[in-house]
């Protein structure tokens, strides 16, 4: 017992340490990051099985098993910073027609990638995941259109200060970006329920038929929410009477964890509930930003574990045998975000770039769609599809987080609102770098 202890903190120490060094190792090559996270995980899981550190059983206990509660709590502050700028006021300043085109876009995106996924899905090799037929794929389908509506603002926003853009399209696609995740976590917890009630349709909803596969979901979105508002009335009572700032760090990651466990508990939607708790601090009163800003100091390091514990679940070598699946996933999502943006711009009646060039800056994906990929590799009635859920999504996320930030820089250069300068800079620093790349 002391022995397993004893490795558990050697690994927590190797995922934050490798974790660290690979980031640091990215950002100096110009890459996000959370690549560099991912790349550490992956690195360490071969150099532990090429030194013959542990066997695959205790490799599988300790890194899928024993350090599963940092992923409900990343994802838990994840969701919860998510809500920082939910404020009412700000969405009306935002106007209808960012509101429309976010959530068009993110409508658009799940489906097309669940028509995708679960018609082309149905003749491909899902790594041992049952196939066959339209409706044998249409729950891990849901799970994944779930998952390919999330978008990383991170990237977007770090090309637009690149470029120093300012105009209308810029406004439109930062304000986008700051809602799109909100959106996406709302699908994804209605897709997710959706999938565990098409797989339990026999046992769950016998006796109701159809109205059994919505009453489920129906159920579970009334109650996570109904739960997270109490819990984030709560919580603001509970903040005035704290005063510093490590105190509501310790106070507020209490309560976060605590609301994370009791909704888990009771067969609620974490992120459903940490949402409405959010939403409820972010405009019950002002003065609850600074919980927001609490938090900012304990995410760093769980974050690090987090992502290289994704790449650590990585297989290599499967990565050929769900390919198909990851390049339907990877083009449905990218027709989906680009034609749903379109649509969005043409129903709120918004003209110009904004109309023609949005969708390629929605590309980048990062921590919101890993965390919704863990989660949804821990339902019970999911682990089927766990490989195939983690090759496609980490592979997505790194191949996005490349083509992105280009595909971005490319759209604000076409809205005209990237100043001559800046565009002039950019190209000499490109074609200095194709210089050192051809020696």
């Amino acid at each position: 017992m002391i022995l397993e202890e004893v490795e558990l903190i050697f690994v927590l120490s190797m995922l934050l340490l490798s974790g660290y060094a690979l980031g640091i190792l990215a950002k100096k090559v110009k890459l996000p990051e959370i690549t560099g996270y991912i790349g550490a995980g992956i690195i360490l899981k071969q150099a532990i099985f090429w030194l013959g550190l542990m066997s695959d059983a205790k490799f599988t206990k300790l890194f899928s098993r024993d350090l599963v509660p940092i992923n409900h709590l990343a994802l838990a502050l994840i969701a919860f910073a998510v809500c920082r700028g939910l404020r009412l006021e700000q969405m009306k300043r935002l106007g209808k027609g960012i509101i429309c085109i976010a959530s068009v876009q993110a409508i658009v995106t799940f489906v097309a990638v669940v028509i995708g996924v679960a018609v082309i899905g149905a003749y491909a090799d899902l790594g041992g995941a049952p196939a066959g037929s339209f409706m044998n794929v249409l729950p891990i389908a849901l799970v994944f259109g779930g998952i390919a509506t999330a978008t990383a603002p991170a990237a977007t926003i770090a090309v637009i200060r690149e470029l120093r853009a300012k105009g209308p399209f810029t406004t439109t696609l930062l304000a986008t970006v700051a809602i799109d995740d909100a959106i996406a976590l709302l699908i994804f917890a209605f897709g997710i329920t959706m999938a565990e009630s098409l797989l339990t349709m026999g046992v769950a909803t016998a006796g109701y038929g159809a109205i059994g596969l919505w009453l489920r979901p129906l159920v579970e979105v009334v109650g996570s929410v109904g739960l997270g508002l109490l819990v984030g009335v709560a919580h603001h009572f509970v903040a005035a009477k704290v005063v510093g700032k490590v105190e509501m760090m310790t106070v507020s990651l209490g309560i976060i964890t605590f609301a994370s466990g009791l909704s888990m508990l009771l067969g609620l939607s974490p992120l459903l509930v940490i949402m409405a708790a959010g939403f409820v601090l972010a405009n019950i009163a002002r003065r609850n930003q600074r919980i927001f800003a609490s938090i900012e100091g304990v995410q760093g390091p769980i974050f690090v574990i987090f992502f290289t514990l994704a790449g650590a679940q990585l297989h290599l070598e499967n990565l050929l045998t769900c390919g198909i699946i990851g390049a339907v996933f990877f083009v449905f999502r990218l027709l989906g975000k680009v034609s749903g943006a379109y649509l969005g711009a043409s129903v709120a009646q918004v003209k110009g770039p904004a109309r023609r060039y949005l969708g390629l800056a929605l590309l980048p994906q990062a921590g919101v769609a890993i965390g919704l990929m863990l989660v949804a590799q821990e339902s019970p009635h999911l682990l089927v599809y766990g490989s195939v859920l983690v090759d496609v999504v980490l592979a997505s996320v790194a191949l996005n987080e490349l083509i992105g930030p280009p595909l971005a820089a490319y759209a604000l250069k076409r809205s005209g609102e990237v100043p001559i300068s800046s565009e002039s800079q950019t190209s000499k620093t490109s074609g200095a770098s194709e210089g050192r790349d051809d020696s």
